[in-house]
């Protein structure tokens, strides 16, 4: 499924209007027809208050209020502002439900402190749409801070009051809603966090946009849901075909004391699907890896890198791909491995690689020097901490615009960048993908280990790196579904993760 800018939303709705000659108030009637089925469907709903302003955000819920007197429940509507403000659209609805002898009262400063939501009643916040941007202010305000003093539960219109669309965090006061029915197509705040906790649970409600507008592909935002993972093929192997032909991935890292990194990413790749792994790390700790994953091969680093021997261990076998990161440490020797390996791969012949975990802290330091070789399917997969250091933009600041975020890293940078946390982002800085599954289960140690192993395997299996990349993180999460699904608890290992990529695969095909 598509997700939509604020921007992109109003050219579908005006050519929706101007092209294909449906009416505004026909997509009006059809949001608020939704919003009153699903309240009263699904909420056991005999009462309304109905928060509503003046623009076309008021008139679905003149709308909703429209239909649920029809289905017999009993709406209140607030209006915020006056009615000679209130848009020409949005207007037709609220003459009708004035005709129907529905109650409305418009706040103002006089009676605000007197308004007190009805018991039993389902609250509408309707106040505010899609283009809303800065702090909510007046009588707006006011009806939102009354909204989130409540008890009732909340079904915001399109967005919560008060958040913007395009993915920034919320400058003031926010709507807390328990449902959120959106029109169309997902916005970016409503997808991503910190708008997503805002949202509660997020509908999606067909009011008649045309398929060609809202799966146009010049929209270049999209969710990695199962309808993305239905039309991706993930299991595309002939059955002729040799171990080889499934991938050959070189590991570098597991260095003292952080053997158990590496094994994590290597085990993941068996588990979802690969042909050869190796893990080149110091002798003293090849001797610690080896036989811990019996189909893995381990092979020694240099006990002093230069260039030619690090190339030199690259040659030894035809690696399709290589992950260098995971467990590979901070001192001198690793930002020497990490330096000549970098150099090294483009002669090499290695196309397709992922920087992860401490790679990613010598990443730092290597692009202040060097570009990084062009040819190359590079994947970095930074947490904020990580994202900080290479971008020089504090966490703050990133987590305030996680999609803007994870797109300029991935512009400056030249990679395909994995922004983790709740709802992953993925973009190549043209196209970007916010992640739907996964839960708090995964903030912990390894987590990252793991999804590097699954990106790797199916990196090797895909030819397209950006799909395979947004693939590995949809599975990644559903593991985690999964295993709370199944084991009714929201705490696990990262070894959990690997138990649970077979029938992540096994749901999906």
């Amino acid at each position: 499924m598509k997700v939509v800018t604020a921007a992109e939303m109003r050219e579908i709705d005006k050519v929706s209007i101007e092209k294909y000659s449906i009416p505004g108030t026909v997509l009006m009637n059809n949001a608020g027809k939704a919003i009153a089925d699903f309240v009263f469907n699904n909420l056991d709903c005999t009462k309304a208050d109905i928060f509503c302003g003046t623009g076309n955000n008021g008139g679905d819920g003149f709308t909703t209020a429209w239909y649920l007197k029809n289905y017999g429940a009993d709406p209140l509507i607030y209006i915020a502002g006056s009615r000679d403000n209130v848009t020409p659209s949005s207007l037709v609805f609220l003459v009708i439900c004035e005709h129907l002898g529905i109650h409305i009262r418009y706040i103002d400063d006089n009676n605000i402190d007197s308004i007190t939501i009805r018991d039993d009643s389902v609250i509408i916040d309707s106040l505010i749409g899609t283009g809303f941007k800065g702090v909510l202010r007046g009588m707006p305000l006011k009806a939102a801070i009354l909204i989130n003093r409540s008890k009732s539960p909340v079904v915001s219109v399109d967005v919560p009051s008060g958040l913007s669309s395009d993915g920034e965090a919320p400058e003031g006061e926010v709507v807390k809603a328990d449902y959120t029915i959106t029109m169309g197509l997902p916005k970016i705040s409503l997808v991503t966090y910190p708008g997503k906790e805002y949202c509660g649970e997020l509908i999606i409600a067909d009011i008649g946009f045309p398929p060609s507008l809202t799966d146009n592909e010049d929209i270049k935002i999209e969710l990695l849901d199962v309808e993305y993972m239905k039309a991706t093929d993930i299991s595309a192997e002939s059955d002729d075909i040799h171990k080889t032909d499934k991938g050959n991935t070189l590991i570098v890292g597991g260095l003292a004391g952080m053997e158990g990194a590496a094994i994590l990413t290597a085990a993941a790749m068996f588990k979802t699907g690969t042909g050869l792994v190796t893990i080149a790390t110091t002798e003293t700790s090849r001797q610690i890896i080896a036989g811990k994953v019996p189909e893995l091969m381990t092979t020694s680093l240099p006990e002093k890198p230069d260039k030619e021997s690090v190339a030199d261990l690259l040659k030894t076998k035809k690696y399709t791909a290589l992950i260098i990161g995971p467990g590979l440490g901070r001192d001198a020797y690793a930002e020497s491995v990490f330096s000549f390996v970098i150099d090294s791969v483009a002669e090499c012949g290695i196309r397709k690689i992922i920087i992860d975990g401490d790679g990613l802290y010598h990443l730092v330091s290597y692009i202040k020097e060097k570009k990084l070789a062009a040819g190359i399917s590079w994947i970095i997969t930074p947490h904020f901490m990580e994202a900080s250091r290479i971008s020089g933009v504090s966490i703050e600041k990133l987590k305030n615009n996680r999609f803007q975020s994870c797109k300029m890293i991935s512009e400056d940078t030249g990679c395909i960048t994995v922004l983790k946390g709740p709802a992953s982002i993925v973009s190549d800085g043209e196209k970007t993908y916010v992640n739907s599954s996964g839960n708090r289960a995964l903030s912990t140690a390894g987590t990252g280990d793991v999804l590097s192993g699954v990106i790797g395997a199916f990196m090797n299996r895909m030819p397209d790196s950006l799909s395979a990349v947004c693939a590995a993180v949809y599975i990644h999460g559903l593991c985690a579904d999964i295993y709370v699904e199944v084991n009714n608890i929201d705490s696990m290992s990262s070894s959990d993760i690997l138990d649970y990529i077979r029938p992540a695969l096994n749901r999906l095909t």
